[in-house]
């Protein structure tokens, strides 16, 4: 297939059939020719077609093909031994193989100087396309090499593929199992002795027919379907008296304008209130506060009306402060970590002050206290805007811990975070799979 070209030897079936039987030829049929113990020749066989016309011309154009040479001009005719040719005798219908209609085919087209791949329904003709394929070698030693290389190459079937009307089809070539060597004996001015060898192939293919009617683009597919359980023409939304947040969608957790750290695992919730129809799937997505250009979370979701998201360290910038524990092993009231808290640090947006409130505990960790209510002296490991470590001062914050679990943090004067504190304000969105108009909003949330 050419772009912008058409060329009349093009979407012919049997002529790509047989010029991919000849490359099969052309690449296989070969034999050794020994001249002595360090002179071995590998004789490669030339195959050619069989073209109605002046044969004669045919022959003399691969008078050099040994060597890739172009022709040079000589007087007389010469022909190349050892040679085949493949003689094309039809493609009878084998009915036997039919198979129904009812599959698609995957096929190229070519439209505006661009390749474009369709599916459509298509009937598969299988063909039985026969050829006669006969040598001429110049001695009989050389005719029993390659009627063994046939045998050892060509046994039963081999398998290749051409292209037809934008698709890939199968062809199969099958061998006899004999072969039959024929002497032809010619005389011109001086007897000369040829070898002829004979034998049949056969190669099974089909022609496909491609139905136009249920032509259709290949990326064209069904993700996703809706099911109405019964029909009604008004929305039923029950006790929602705010006509503002009416919507198919209601989402509960988290809340509007939440500050969230990241890199936890952050808990979704929603109802689909719509009355008189069920969701199967939903797509979930993040915004950028105040635009329109959504961001893939989860796509065709199962609605099980809530979604734990993973939000990603790379979300944003911001380095979360280290909390470094200051254990008492050995001490009159010792104090030891047996499970490390999960704690995320956000300092004030505007101002980087680390106050109380600023510690999110999303596990208590488990300590080992002398005591059930006991405090534990803590420090901070923060990175500035160059890299850089710094600490918080010395003996100024605490972790509380009750009943051998932490419980909250106290500061002793200001300690502030000495970076950028960088955020992202984003919009979260849950939206049907089917209808993607349809969908809820979760407003004004800061990543940090």
């Amino acid at each position: 297939m050419s772009l912008f070209i058409r060329y009349n030897n093009e979407n012919v079936l049997m002529r790509a059939v047989i010029a991919g039987l000849l490359n099969v030829l052309n690449n296989h049929i070969q034999y050794e020719q020994v001249w002595g113990d360090d002179d071995i020749e590998t004789v490669k066989v030339p195959w050619f077609y069989n073209q109605s016309g002046d044969q004669r011309l045919l022959q003399d154009l691969y008078t050099h093909y040994g060597t890739c040479l172009p022709p040079r001009p000589v007087d007389g005719q010469f022909d190349r031994i050892p040679r085949g040719v493949i003689t094309y005798k039809g493609s009878p219908i084998d009915e036997q193989r039919i198979t129904t209609r009812y599959i698609q085919g995957k096929y190229v087209k070519e439209e505006e100087g661009q390749l474009n791949s369709y599916v459509s329904y298509l009937y598969s003709i299988p063909l039985s396309t026969s050829f006669e394929a006969e040598m001429w070698i110049d001695k009989e030693l050389s005719a029993m090499k390659i009627e063994q290389e046939i045998r050892e190459v060509f046994y039963k079937t081999i398998t290749f593929y051409v292209y037809y009307k934008g698709m890939r089809i199968g062809c199969t070539a099958g061998f006899p199992a004999e072969t039959r060597i024929d002497k032809m004996i010619r005389y011109s001015h001086e007897p000369e002795m040829k070898v002829k060898l004979n034998f049949n192939i056969e190669v099974e293919t089909y022609q496909p027919v491609f139905d136009p009617t249920t032509e259709m683009l290949a990326d064209n597919n069904i993700k996703s379907f809706g099911v109405n359980l019964y029909k009604k023409d008004q929305k039923d939304y029950g006790e929602i008296k705010d006509v503002s947040i009416r919507s198919d969608f209601i989402i509960s957790s988290p809340v509007d304008n939440s500050i969230i750290p990241k890199n936890v695992p952050l808990w979704i919730e929603w109802k689909y209130i719509k009355e008189g129809a069920t969701l199967n799937n939903v797509n979930i997505y993040w915004l950028d506060h105040g635009t329109d250009v959504r961001n893939k979370i989860e796509l065709h979701y199962p609605n099980k009306e809530f979604y734990i998201w993973n939000i990603p360290d790379n979300f944003t910038e911001f380095k979360q402060p280290t909390i470094l524990w200051d254990e008492r092993k050995n001490s009159v009231d010792p104090i030891s970590i047996s499970r490390e808290p999960l704690v995320k640090i956000i300092p004030d947006l505007s101002t980087g002050e680390i106050l109380p409130s600023s510690f999110q505990i999303f596990d208590e960790g488990y300590f080992y206290t002398a005591l059930s209510d006991a405090s534990i002296n803590v420090e901070l490991e923060m990175i500035d805007d160059d890299g850089n470590l710094q600490y918080s001062p010395d003996n100024s914050m605490w972790a509380i811990i009750k009943h051998n679990k932490l419980d909250s943090f106290e500061i002793d004067g200001s300690i502030y975070f000495p970076g950028t504190v960088h955020y992202k304000t984003i919009d979260v969105q849950i939206a049907n799979s089917v209808n993607k108009d349809v969908y809820g909003v979760l407003n004004n949330i800061k990543i940090v």
